[in-house]
């Protein structure tokens, strides 16, 4: 006897959702701001530059990096999910910045989906307004803590690194 399996996987992905979800994104980086860590500008335009990546569908992950005084690195990781396993539509926030000493440097890293089809363009684009190649992801403890839904689409927040 013989059983066959087949899995048919569908994105979830629309640009409405992704729009959507992106909002919750730019909550969570305008706190940065608050913090007076970074300027509100610089961090509008990292939003609008990764919400276009995540609109022509290339991003696997980013993260909001910060670099304490000491040296010390930690991050907010988001990972883009578009097969429907994002169902948690939490609120952007519950991130104490405020806690993070003077001095501590802000950047945003992404990295893209293989094979993605749009890669090219979207790397070119995102050159065009001053993103390098290069740097590298925080590593350290990983702690899921929120996830911003609509419709399946979504996109899971973690803490990285010593948050306590």
């Amino acid at each position: 006897m013989t059983t066959a399996y087949t899995i048919a996987q569908t994105s979830t992905f629309s640009e409405a959702r992704a729009r959507a979800v992106m909002r919750q994104v730019l909550g969570d980086f305008m706190n940065a701001a608050s913090a007076n860590l970074i300027a509100r500008e610089t961090i509008q335009r990292w939003h609008e530059d990764l919400e276009y990546a995540v609109l022509h569908e290339v991003v696997d992950t980013f993260q909001l990096q910060f670099t304490k005084p000491d040296g010390a690195r930690l991050a907010i990781g988001y990972t883009v999910r578009d097969d429907g396993s994002v169902m948690e539509a939490s609120k952007a926030g519950g991130l104490d910045f405020h806690g993070l000493p003077a001095g501590t440097r802000v950047n945003v890293l992404l990295t893209y989906r293989t094979g993605a089809r749009n890669i090219e363009a979207v790397r070119a684009h995102l050159r065009a307004r001053g993103w390098a190649a290069g740097g590298s992801l925080v590593a350290g403890a990983t702690s899921r803590d929120r996830a911003f839904s609509k419709s399946g689409f979504g996109i899971e927040r973690s803490k990285v690194g010593d948050w306590e």
